[in-house]
């Protein structure tokens, strides 16, 4: 791990027999800072070498402190004339070792001090700990005290810094997993499907408590109150937040339960300074995050803001924080229209030879009903030949659709055509990935199929069905080249069948809801025929022969959509 990190910064160099790395060139004539523990929290703590925080890392085995020799060595290394400063998590191991080192280095004049991070409030004492541990808020003490010392402060103006971060920072964390230490293969603890560890620390050991799992805005609210109840905030203080992963919790879902503490913060009249996402102290590949929270000071507010290049820390100027209500906007403060509620004249009910607005209307809302009740089930078809998204990617336009319903039918429900058009711009803008252009451009092409009518006979039906094939080949056509045809292994082998089939219908004269069970049937047929294809186009066009086995999940679907509203109208 030494040799890739040095590798990839080539400001860094690695000594191979005594692990620790540090800056290329070192300012002799500046506090050196030096920190480190354990390997497995990565980027902790070479990650944070560089201008305006650390100048060396050393690396200790897994989840195990760095030898006394190890840390001893790297002192006399990066030796200056100003001093060093230690800075320490609350860790036995850290802590025997650390200072031993500090003992050996003062015995041969190196002036040597030291901090003691212990911003964890879930626990007074652990197995690995007398007091509280250190975690995620020793970055933030890396930041301050790196600060202090680009300024040329002295090594007890520096030591000093880092004390004042260390008595304002508190940390707590959750976890929805185990770690997997290497030597031993297996999670350091056993937690069920459902349930949380909260108050974990960064070595895989146990939280405090088990609780049943909970979301973004619940975890939020419990952390933070946590964390707030070790501050007096009366003074309007503002606080820098860290929200940090504990190693495989994806990016996007620390965005969104930053968005949730901000939130809450914000509900407590916190002011936040400024805010940093991502990992920064992990452990391993724990499932979960902790948040922390520096009430700031003045002195703190402009250590804070001193620039930063250390690759997992960069820090390029003051704070532009806004609050959650400026990127969020207030509740109600939508640009979706909100209408008043409305008749809503949808009907299953086929009155004479041939379907009204209100049949179409209804049509559109059971296939909405039918997309959103079956999105897991779509989603795990797609898994076997695409990327398992369509269902939700489906759903999610036609719960926008819901949502602006009323407003549709005040606004755009005077006739088919206009009814259909606006149900294709939100489908076009709401439904994700390829579904919003493919299902927005069949409801697109069936509007303009049928123009103004308010009734539609079953040969006209037909025909707005025929357009809505070809409003799908013609994205086709535009963005590949060409457009799909049956046996492509796309929504087109249920689409078109089922248009052909109404069509038939047509011809033969049969009643409505006759001519609308053959289409689902054809749809249906068409759907499973695409079971034995190798994919040619669409999301199985990538895999070729392992989609075999499977029908296309847009086929698929459709033909369960067709089917609902086939036995749905009376």
């Amino acid at each position: 791990m030494g040799r890739g990190i040095a590798l990839t910064y080539p400001g860094l160099v690695f000594d191979p027999k005594f692990h620790y790395i540090m800056k290329r060139e070192t300012n002799p004539n500046k506090v050196t800072l030096i920190s480190g523990g354990g390997s497995g929290h990565e980027p902790a703590h070479a990650g944070y070498i560089g201008k305006g925080m650390l100048d060396v890392a050393v690396c200790g085995d897994v989840f195990a402190s760095p030898s006394q020799v190890q840390i001893y060595r790297a002192i006399k290394a990066s030796r200056s004339s100003r001093g060093t400063l230690l800075i320490i998590k609350n860790y036995s191991g850290d802590m025997m070792n650390f200072l031993g080192a500090a003992a050996m280095a003062k015995e041969d004049g190196i002036d040597v001090e030291y901090v003691k991070v212990d911003d964890d409030v879930a626990v007074q004492d652990s197995l690995y700990t007398v007091g509280r541990r250190g975690v995620a808020g020793t970055v933030l003490v890396h930041k301050v005290a790196g600060a202090q010392a680009e300024r040329g402060g002295s090594l007890l103006e520096v030591k000093a810094a880092a004390g004042e971060a260390i008595r304002n920072i508190r940390t707590m964390g959750f976890a929805l997993s185990s770690c997997t230490v290497p030597a031993k293969g297996t999670p350091t603890f056993e937690i069920d499907d459902g349930e949380m560890e909260l108050g974990v620390g960064i070595h895989g050991e146990p939280g405090i408590r088990r609780e049943r799992e909970l979301c973004s805005d619940e975890l939020a609210e419990r952390l933070v109150d946590s964390l707030l109840a070790e501050y007096d905030l009366s003074d309007g203080s503002a606080v820098t937040l860290m929200v940090n992963g504990l190693g495989s919790t994806p990016l996007m879902e620390l965005y969104v339960f930053n968005a949730s503490v901000r939130r809450i913060l914000d509900e407590r009249g916190v002011e936040v300074y400024r805010s940093f996402t991502g990992n920064y102290m992990t452990s391993i590949d724990m499932l979960g995050a902790s948040v922390t929270l520096m009430k700031m000071t003045d002195h703190l507010r402009g250590l804070i803001d001193e620039p930063s290049s250390a690759p997992a820390f960069v820090v390029e100027g003051p704070s532009c924080s806004r609050s959650y209500d400026e990127v969020a906007g207030k509740p109600g403060s939508s640009t979706t229209r909100l209408a008043e509620k409305v008749n809503d004249p949808s009907s299953p009910t086929i009155e004479g030879k041939g379907l009204s607005l209100g049949n179409i209307l209804f049509m559109v809302k059971r296939m909405g009903d039918c997309i959103i009740e079956n999105e897991v089930p779509f989603c795990e078809l797609d898994s076997h030949a695409g990327d398992g998204d369509f269902g939700m990617s489906l759903a999610k336009g036609f719960r926008q659709l819901r949502c602006e319903w009323d407003g549709i039918l005040v606004d755009d429900s005077s006739n088919i055509g206009k009814f259909l058009d606006a149900c294709s711009m939100v489908i076009m803008e709401h439904c994700g990935g390829a579904s919003g252009p493919i299902w927005g451009s069949a409801f697109r092409a069936a509007a303009r199929s049928a123009g103004d009518a308010s009734h539609l006979a079953l040969g006209e039906f037909a025909d707005l069905m025929q357009a809505a094939v070809k409003g799908v080949q013609a994205i086709g056509e535009r963005s590949f080249g060409r457009g799909a045809v049956a046996g492509d292994k796309t929504l087109i082998d249920a689409l078109a069948p089922c248009a052909n089939e109404l069509k038939l219908a047509a011809s033969e004269g049969a009643e409505i809801r006759e001519a609308l069970v053959r289409g689902a049937e054809a749809a249906v047929a068409g759907a499973k025929s695409t079971e034995s294809i190798v994919a040619r186009m669409g999301r199985a066009g990538t895999v070729g022969k392992r989609s075999i086995g499977y029908p296309d999940a847009g086929a698929h679907a459709l033909g369960v959509v067709f089917t609902d509203i086939a036995a749905s109208m009376e």
